[in-house]
């Protein structure tokens, strides 16, 4: 998207008009892009009943099948012109004659996807393969297509018996057992543990969190994309807002120095724009956006 020169504080009625409808043009852009998500992890992770957690959607499709699916399956969410793709990515490591053909799926799905989802089982231990993958293929593009490994599941990790039904989360046992294996998976894909959640999407735990992180990580011309299509259980007002800065955040750097001079007109479009697809009232929205710096 073309930026206002530095100078054009001072706009032309004209001028002042072309960017009025780049703003409306960039606000569409953003409102009803469909963002590409790859959700990797080996046969019975739970890839498809966290998706379904997470997005609030029959994506029955991504189902857990067999180690010898040779291409990703995608499937989209929504309608109407947006929506979200998911795409089932096969797990490395399962079957060793299939690894070198995975990376070079791997290769290939890269430069399509914003967002990789990694499903990690709790009590997963072999990690060699999918190291070397993340590391050669998946990290390079991080600034562009952030990773989030969620560890599924948790409710399993021992003592199980310890899993609090009434407060629906893990024992003290159970909790620190689930950090030793926050900290074993950072130090065996080399990430920060601020990229790594836990979660079971079963019982429908920590699954706010994992939203939460999925919108803060992304770049922000993708986190209202996203945070559209979340299910509205997961969606928390943070997640929302942080949505609507990434839209005034890619006004303000288009804008440049003109965007005080516009800053009610954008301020109208995007309350408009986005309002709906968060189920929030546009005064609502008007408010948010008057806590943003310029």
């Amino acid at each position: 998207m073309e930026k206002v020169t530095p100078n054009s504080s001072k706009l032309s009625v004209q001028e002042m008009e072309r960017l009025k409808e780049r703003i409306r043009q960039r606000v569409h852009e953003l409102r009803t892009y469909v963002p590409k998500i790859g959700v990797f992890g080996v046969t019975g992770v739970g890839k498809s009943s966290l998706c379904n957690a997470l997005f609030g959607s029959d994506v029955a499709a991504i189902s857990d099948v067999a180690a010898c699916t040779r291409s990703p399956q995608e499937i989209l969410i929504g309608e109407n012109g947006r929506g979200l793709c998911l795409v089932d990515v096969p797990g490395v490591g399962e079957r060793i004659e299939r690894d070198e053909e995975y990376f070079a799926l791997y290769k290939s799905l890269m430069p399509e996807l914003d967002l990789v989802i990694w499903v990690i089982k709790a009590d997963d231990r072999a990690y060699a393969v999918a190291e070397r993958a993340y590391k050669e293929i998946i990290k390079p593009h991080a600034e562009r297509c952030p990773t989030l490994f969620v560890v599924n599941q948790v409710d399993k990790i021992n003592p199980v018996r310890e899993w609090d039904d009434e407060k629906n989360c893990p024992g003290e046992k159970q909790l620190a057992n689930i950090q030793v294996k926050v900290d074993e998976i950072s130090k065996a894909f080399d990430v920060s543990t601020r990229y790594i959640q836990t979660a079971s999407a079963e019982e429908k735990y920590n699954l706010v969190a994992v939203m939460d992180m999925i919108v803060d990580i992304l770049p922000k011309e993708k986190k209202f994309a996203v945070a559209r299509e979340a299910n509205e259980e997961v969606r928390s007002i943070e997640a929302g807002e942080k949505a609507v800065k990434g839209i005034w955040d890619s006004i303000v750097e288009m804008a440049e120095s003109a965007v005080e001079a516009v800053k009610e007109f954008a301020t109208e479009v995007v309350s408009n724009g986005v309002g709906k697809a968060l189920g929030w009232a546009g005064t609502a929205i008007a408010g948010i956006i008057s806590r943003f710096p310029l």
